[in-house]
């Protein structure tokens, strides 16, 4: 006897329950790991009770959707009220580790900027929020700053920038992905929130092959043997990773109707020099061997102090591997953002 087949709406009905089924049984287990209190809070802020009165205090597991818990730094200690007193204005210091005053967050931009405005406007009343956190970069900032949209902050100042390699889903960072693209980072931070997600990197990383030795926190001597080379075409995606999170703060920033100040961070070649130096490679042996020659000379030349010889032999030495000439940065300006009405 032939089978019968099927109607077009059993079809379509057996299809729904395949697809809804699966969704169905991962949105109980969802459900079942945080009724159990599986998991880390990934917000920045959380709220608390101190003496009767609602405030919102620092999550020192942050950092834990960034980087492996044994090594994820934390935020400074944040206590601040959770509704604004009248009178006050009320600033977000959103940044990194330059914005925080690692090591000593007791005298950061944030501290020295409350006192000048406390003895220049001694009537007003300022309350500055340091949302700043060590090794993160753009794609940590702007969740904080969709957090602080929501907490009546008058003025954001944003310090951002020095960690665009070295931070999360950077070229550098030896813990992440290599500067995928801004919706792969989505995805990713997406899943990391919820506590499936979670719980799944938790049983991956116990399947992994253990190394000698437990990770440690080494600050930037961490991501200093994964130098990344000017020729590294991949540096375009962190550039327009960089410049998209940027516009998505300041968009934020002025849909809370909060007023904007972007900083470009304060560097210098003689406290923060470059952490490695590239070598040529696949060049002739008599070009290779000049090369090397040229190079141990202005280094000898820059030990003594020499520094006029040692720029001279560099020059010589730069034609023999022009693929090692620093490329310029991307000419870029953020694109028109108007005011929310």
């Amino acid at each position: 006897m032939p089978p019968t087949p099927c109607s077009r709406h059993r079809r379509l009905g057996f299809r729904l329950v395949a697809l809804l089924t699966p969704a169905l049984l991962l949105g109980v287990l969802e459900v079942s790991l945080r009724l159990a209190g599986y998991g880390y809070p990934t917000r920045y802020f959380l709220p608390a009770q101190i003496d009767g009165r609602a405030v919102w205090v620092e999550n020192d597991k942050f950092g834990w959707r960034f980087f492996p818990p044994a090594i994820a730094r934390s935020p400074t200690p944040t206590v601040f009220p959770a509704t604004k007193e009248p009178g006050t204005f009320r600033i977000f210091l959103l940044g990194e580790s330059a914005a925080l005053g690692d090591p000593r967050p007791a005298y950061g931009v944030g501290r020295y900027l409350e006192v000048l405005l406390r003895e220049r406007f001694p009537d007003a009343r300022f309350e500055v929020i340091c949302a700043a956190m060590t090794a993160i970069n753009s794609h940590g900032v702007l969740p904080i700053a969709r957090e602080c949209a929501a907490l009546e902050g008058d003025l954001w100042i944003v310090y951002l920038g020095n960690n665009e390699f070295v931070g999360p889903f950077g070229l550098a960072n030896p813990f992440d992905l290599r500067a995928p693209g801004r919706l792969t980072v989505r995805t990713v931070l997406a899943l990391r929130a919820t506590k499936l997600g979670q719980l799944t990197e938790t049983l991956l990383a116990r399947l992994r092959p253990t190394r000698p030795g437990s990770p440690a926190w080494q600050g930037m001597k961490t991501v200093a043997e994964h130098p990344v080379l000017p020729t590294d075409p991949a540096r375009e995606t962190v550039y327009r990773n960089f410049e998209r999170n940027l516009e998505a703060i300041v968009r934020t920033g002025l849909r809370a109707r909060a007023r904007l100040l972007l900083c470009t961070v304060a560097s210098n070649l003689r406290d923060c020099p470059p952490f490695a130096s590239t070598q040529p490679d696949a060049l002739p042996p008599d070009r290779a061997a000049n090369w090397s020659n040229l190079w141990l000379r202005a280094i000898a030349a820059q030990a003594s102090t020499n520094h006029t010889e040692a720029a001279a032999l560099l020059e010589r030495a730069l034609p023999l591997a022009p693929h090692l000439r620093r490329t310029p940065l991307p000419s870029r300006s953020l694109r028109p953002l108007r005011r929310a009405p």
